[in-house]
């Protein structure tokens, strides 16, 4: 009886650790996957402002951000996306179960507490969530306050009739990104 117990244990045990190491590697490759886009987005934005301002990373992003997105998603054998609470395309809307996310994510932030790095979830696959953060000035070229009648402005009404995406301010919470693949 005692050695039976003993297994049991040990078997449970294992099977926990497993469980965790399973999450672990599944935490390692969400950050993976959201860091490879954040660094070529980012990357193009950057080069984008440099050579052609904000009305160039405007264009950019029209066509070529979803591409780019779902590029890494094929390279990394995952879903990915970007979605927002105020997006400006509307294929990046949030879900219902991301809204929750990311309300409860604009109540930490409001209440003046740190956002968490990540948050993931395993329902039969790997859903991992990463905010994305108004962290650098070139963002507010595009999505912080932009004067209505501006010729960017017109652009971004022109391209994006239903933006939501504008009076960010350095800090604020953007939207997330989204990775989910099988377990």
């Amino acid at each position: 009886m005692i050695q039976y117990s003993f297994l049991s244990l040990v078997l449970s045990s294992t099977l926990l650790f497993s469980a965790s190491l399973g999450e672990e590697q599944a935490i390692q490759k969400g950050s993976a996957v959201a860091g490879t886009l954040v660094q070529k987005l980012g990357g193009e934005l950057i080069n984008q402002m440099q050579t052609s301002e904000a009305m160039g990373a405007l264009h950019f992003c029209s066509q070529n951000a979803q591409v780019l997105t779902d590029q890494v998603g094929k390279e990394s054998d995952t879903q990915v996306k970007r979605v927002s609470l105020k997006n400006r395309n509307p294929i990046n809307g949030a879900s219902s179960e991301e809204k929750v996310i990311l309300n409860g994510w604009e109540k930490l932030q409001n209440s003046g507490k740190p956002l968490p790095s990540h948050e993931i979830k395993a329902n039969g696959q790997y859903t991992y969530y990463k905010p994305i953060l108004i962290n650098n000035d070139v963002c507010l070229k595009c999505h912080g306050e932009i004067a209505t009648d501006s010729p960017l402005a017109k652009e971004i009404l022109s391209t994006y009739p239903e933006d939501k995406a504008v009076g960010y301010k350095i800090g604020d919470l953007r939207g997330m990104i989204v990775v989910t693949f099988p377990r």
